[in-house]
């Protein structure tokens, strides 16, 4: 087994399965809005939450495909990708209605719990870590 240290972090693969992420994410939520799932009066953020899950799932499982050692830390380097940018855009100039604390809380949670387990996912894909 591979060990998660950070002399295994690849920061190219971290922007790159961030990238992936996001894209998904907005693929995924847009599909919602086509279809009239994410409709502002209806829940939309069970969609948010199914396609943020979603698209950072596929994030981590590409790093996870591509770059197998610490598929974890590179997983939660990526949801550290989206804080840190979610920072940056609230120091300079995002928007000046934010969501609560909680609804944010738990989206970084699901974030950090998608990417690591779609890292996972690659890495036993590629691996071939079959049933014990």
């Amino acid at each position: 087994m591979q060990s998660e240290h950070l002399s295994n972090l690849h920061p190219g693969w971290v922007v790159g399965g961030w990238l992936a992420a996001v894209a998904v994410t907005a693929a995924l939520y847009l599909a919602g809005v086509g279809l009239g799932l994410a409709a502002p009066d209806s829940g939309a953020v069970v969609w948010v939450g199914v396609s943020m899950g979603g698209g950072f799932f596929v994030g981590g499982l590409l790093v996870g495909m591509r770059w197998s050692d610490a598929q974890i830390l590179h997983g939660a380097a990526i949801t550290f990708l989206s804080v840190l940018v979610w920072f940056l855009v609230l120091i300079f100039g995002g928007p000046g209605d934010l969501e609560p604390m909680a609804t944010v809380l738990g989206l970084i949670l699901l974030q950090l719990v998608a990417a690591c387990a779609g890292g996972w996912v690659g890495r036993r894909a590629m691996v071939g870590g079959g049933g014990s």
